[in-house]
């Protein structure tokens, strides 16, 4: 490789003279500022007569730095050489490339012949990594990594540029760029952990910069550490409160913390600025949702597809809605049908599709849940989402013991997770495995003792496993300030532990005065007037729950056996 050498001699404390003093150093006189040694005596090649501090600030590379250095330059300079004008181009191709938030303030000279640095920079942005720089000083080692803003796979090439930015912050561990680039790369090769490492600094040394700034909050976010990504992102929108991508990441963020009312602030914030923005909208009709503001998520989607009906996110969105809110399963059944032609081997689709047969016990495409958590674990065996409606479909068809060993293994990984927890209670009690149930009942009322879903299934336990007494004295001092909702199961559940017939149908109208709509009840009085032959008031009571499950095979088969003794 040749290279281009200038004959240009400039006396280096001219060029010393109209650099910025470092700082602490503003009020000196020139002869007085202190430059570090290890400025002083670097060498350079092509840019040898550049003064070493302008060089220094280019390596730094941030977008405060390349303005220093382009206007030391400009200052210094009537007429440039030719070595001026490449550093300049070199100056203007970082920052279009690695800072496209901000503005290049200094012209754009032509050169008359093309150098190996401008070379890796075109290389770069035609998304080549460019293997023929020499690497005999920083820029030439660093500039054929710029090639990591523009691609998406930086495998080809991810040894040579990783060992090369390495070798950049050997000869200036204080490089915003160098750091930078290694963290894009590494977060393009899914080692996000060490893309933090050197995003955060990237952020440290260059605080006024708002993409290493923003990479960092991102890259945070990425590694689920919400706590830190919510620090990092409130700098962010503090110092660029009207940058759209910045309000965006807050949302994000903040939704992701489960800060709903913040989520929804900030991407109401980006609406205000641009209404047509439907990834905006969509994700507030997504915080909506979480909100249970079903009505005016509904809304927000209506408007969208007016615009598009067809996208993942939008679909997925109505069919929660249909299955939440407007409880139609026939729609949302409709709906996600056309997800999964559209989306045939999405991971969130078949998802949402093995819960709609889970919840509804209907197939959806004509599969069942166990199909589609089968179908998602096949690309993933660790999707713990997948093996949980595989754990469902195991209940579903009564695989008690596949469901018990998959749930054990679950629960082993994530013994806090609240779902997991109570299908497990539910197996071991189909299995009869009353001290496991027990226990991890217990500690789950421990936990949550104001939650109703924890108390019915501590209450169900008990009751189950031959506590009685227990179950009684709980359910007594419960109903005075239960819910409605609660005080209907407690009384279903105080029936099984009522010696005569009158105490126990007593409870059961009780549990439907507090809850008409409780299934369990209403099936138990069919069962007792079934059992008496009094198949009119059996048949009054089964038929409440067919409307109530009109899905559900096994009651409305019930139903005509009654038909027919009553004929």
């Amino acid at each position: 490789m040749v290279f281009l050498w200038s004959c240009a001699s400039v006396p280096k404390e001219t060029v010393l003279d109209i650099l910025p003093p470092p700082p602490g150093q503003q009020n000196l006189p020139p002869s007085a500022i202190a430059v570090p040694e290890e400025v002083k005596t670097k060498t350079y090649t092509y840019f040898s007569y550049v003064a070493p501090e302008i060089m220094h600030d280019i390596e730094i590379g941030s977008p405060a730095s390349l303005r220093r250095a382009a206007s030391a330059i400009r200052r210094f300079n009537s007429g440039y050489e030719e070595n001026d004008k490449v550093l300049l181009l070199v100056a203007s191709g970082i920052m279009q490339m690695v800072w496209p938030q901000e503005r290049v303030e200094w012209e754009s000279p032509s050169v008359s012949s093309g150098t190996s640095y401008l070379g890796a920079i075109n290389s770069a942005k035609n998304g080549i990594y460019d293997t023929s720089t020499g690497n005999v000083d920083f820029l030439s080692t660093a500039l054929p990594s710029l090639v990591v803003i523009n691609v998406s796979d930086v495998s080809p090439f991810f040894d040579m540029s990783e060992t090369s930015l390495l070798k950049c912050l050997e000869m200036c561990p204080e490089s915003v760029l160098a750091h930078y680039l290694l963290g894009v790369l590494y977060k393009k090769n899914f080692m996000i952990e060490k893309a933090l490492v050197h995003f955060k600094d990237a952020a440290l040394n260059s605080p006024e910069c708002f993409q290493s700034n923003y990479m960092y909050a991102e890259c945070l976010r990425n590694a689920g550490r919400i706590t830190e990504a919510v620090e990092a992102v409130s700098f962010l929108v503090k110092k660029y409160p009207q940058n759209a991508d910045a309000l965006k990441l807050a949302s994000y963020v903040h939704y992701d913390k489960g800060d709903f009312d913040s989520a929804e602030t900030f991407v109401s914030r980006l609406l205000q600025q641009d209404p047509n923005d439907l990834g905006a909208l969509l994700f507030r009709a997504k915080i909506l949702m979480e909100k249970k503001d079903y009505i005016h998520a509904a809304s927000l989607l209506d408007v969208y597809a007016r615009q598009d009906s067809t996208s993942k996110d939008y679909l997925l969105l109505r069919a929660q809605v249909q299955m939440d809110w407007s409880r139609n399963v026939s729609a949302s059944i409709s709906t996600i049908e056309t997800a999964l032609k559209n989306y045939p081997d999405d991971r969130d689709i078949m998802l949402f599709a093995a819960r709609l047969c889970s919840a509804t016990n209907l197939p959806v495409a004509g599969n069942n849940v166990t199909w589609y958590a089968q179908a998602v674990l096949k690309k993933d065996p660790s999707d713990v989402a997948a093996r949980q409606y595989a754990v469902e479909g195991f209940i579903s068809e009564k695989k008690w013991n596949d469901a018990y060993n998959l749930s054990s293994a679950l629960l082993s990984v994530s013994p806090k997770n609240s779902v997991l927890s109570a299908n497990h209670i539910k197996i071991c009690l189909a299995l009869k495995k009353y001290d496991e149930a027990w226990n991890l009942a217990s500690e789950r009322y421990r936990g949550s003792p104001d939650d109703d879903a924890v108390v019915e299934q501590y209450v169900l336990v008990m009751v189950e496993s031959g506590r009685s007494v227990q179950a009684l004295t709980l359910i007594n001092q419960l109903l005075g300030s239960a819910s409605p909702h609660l005080k209907s199961f407690l009384f279903y559940e105080r029936s099984f532990l009522q010696f005569s017939d009158d105490a126990i149908l007593s409870d059961l109208r009780s549990s439907l005065m507090a809850n008409p709509r409780n299934s369990d009840s209403l099936f138990r009085l069919y069962k007792i007037y079934f059992g008496k032959k009094d198949y009119r008031k059996a048949q009054y009571y089964l038929k409440q729950v067919v409307a109530l499950n009109p899905n559900d095979h096994y009651y409305r088969s019930l139903n005509d056996e009654l038909i027919i003794l009553l004929k």
